[in-house]
């Protein structure tokens, strides 16, 4: 197998536990990430496009994309316009989704959050619920929608809540079953683990929406690690 990805949001919690996997994974021939600033990372399968996203992409050196990780995802103190936000959370995703498709695509796999609703008052929740239902309405043979709730996991930038929350959940997780279970925290790495999972060996419906214990379910039933 020889396989074409394309990763958005390489340089984020997931994403760039992500692009590791990709790169020391066999299957995996080509790795295209979307940057906004060049990553400095030295890989003979890596095609790396630097782009502002306000500019046309172009995406003629690639031949045939199979699977896009969309790993994107930002915050209102970093993004205060709610444009801007719209654009990083639900156009970008969108468009790429449009792109992949004049190439071959056959998996798109978007980061999303447990609560999305396109109706939600929450606006971050909105957004993802907004995304996910954009994306639905794509001609996307698969579309995984992960709905992770508190991500573990050492970010690049420092965010109070979370840290804080990252201590706490771990011992709350015990406690939250059933129903309930789709809101414990879970370790990015796993996220990524099974975004590599789904993509080579998922052949489920058109539309898959993982939250905790499919997340963890696809990663047990084969028992890799990359």
């Amino acid at each position: 197998m020889s396989k074409t990805a394309l990763v958005l949001g390489s340089s984020g919690l997931i994403g760039s536990l992500l692009l590791k996997k990709l790169f020391n994974h066999p299957d995996y021939s080509t790795i295209v990430t979307i940057v906004r600033k060049p990553q400095q990372i030295n890989d003979p399968n890596l095609i790396e496009i630097v782009t502002d996203f306000n500019s046309e992409i172009n995406l003629d050196e690639i031949e045939q994309i199979d699977s896009i990780f969309s790993c994107l995802g930002t915050t209102r103190k970093k993004t205060p316009d709610l444009d801007a936000y719209h654009k990083i959370e639900v156009d970008i995703p969108n468009q790429f989704a449009k792109l992949g498709n004049q190439k071959g695509l056959t998996k798109f796999h978007y980061i999303s959050a447990v609560g999305a609703n396109a109706n939600s008052s929450n606006f971050y929740l909105k957004m993802k619920g907004e995304a996910e239902k954009t994306l639905q309405k794509n001609t996307i043979k698969q579309l995984f929608l992960y709905r992770p709730s508190l991500l573990i996991g050492n970010r690049a930038e420092y965010r109070l809540a979370e840290n804080i929350s990252a201590k706490v959940f771990p011992l709350i997780n015990f406690f939250l079953r059933g129903s309930l279970s789709k809101y414990k925290s879970i370790e990015a790495e796993k996220v990524a683990q099974s975004l590599i999972e789904n993509d080579l060996h998922s052949t489920s419906n058109k539309v898959s929406i993982l939250h905790y214990n499919e997340i963890i379910n696809s990663i047990n039933t084969t028992q890799r690690s990359y």
